[in-house]
């Protein structure tokens, strides 16, 4: 086993990733071992949450890690249809909020996403497990981003 620095151990997660469909940090571990680099799965856990690596979802029931890539505007809509239709079951609103429920585990990573849009009607957002809290600077712009994410949740991205 030779050694590696963090700048090339990201370097082979982001290989692997983008090579392999890799679902879990077992099977990461197990590849980076593969390439010569033995790590913790703590160590493993920091860097995918730095790398902001999320699971997608390419079937039904069948997950594999993704690197979020931040990018303009546009890109960071689609980003959001796809992370709608992997993680998202049902959005409401009321008065200047609007609630995001999303299956365990993913709200962070859409709560995440919707802040990188910078938009300026959004005040700010609270992930919890599977709720996001987006608080809206009016009603009538709750209304407005409401409609426009059920559209993004309705279509396949």
């Amino acid at each position: 086993m030779r050694k590696f620095n963090k700048k090339q151990r990201w370097d082979l997660i982001r290989k692997i990733i983008h090579e392999k469909e890799i679902s879990d940090q077992i099977q990461l571990l197990e590849a980076l071992s593969h390439e010569g680099l033995k790590t913790t799965q703590a160590t493993i856990s920091r860097d995918l949450q730095e790398l902001k690596v999320v699971k997608a979802r390419i079937k039904p029931g069948i997950y594999k890690y993704s690197i979020f890539e931040s990018t303009i505007y546009s890109n960071l809509i689609h980003q959001l249809g796809v992370f709608f239709y992997n993680f998202v079951n049902e959005i409401k609103g009321a008065g200047n909020q609007i609630v995001i429920k999303n299956i365990p585990g993913t709200a962070g990573t859409v709560a995440m996403l919707l802040d990188q849009m910078e938009r300026n009607e959004i005040l700010g957002t609270i992930a919890g497990l599977d709720t996001i809290l987006v608080i809206v600077d009016s009603e009538e712009n709750r209304i407005k981003l409401q409609k426009e994410f059920n559209d993004i949740l309705t279509r396949e991205p």
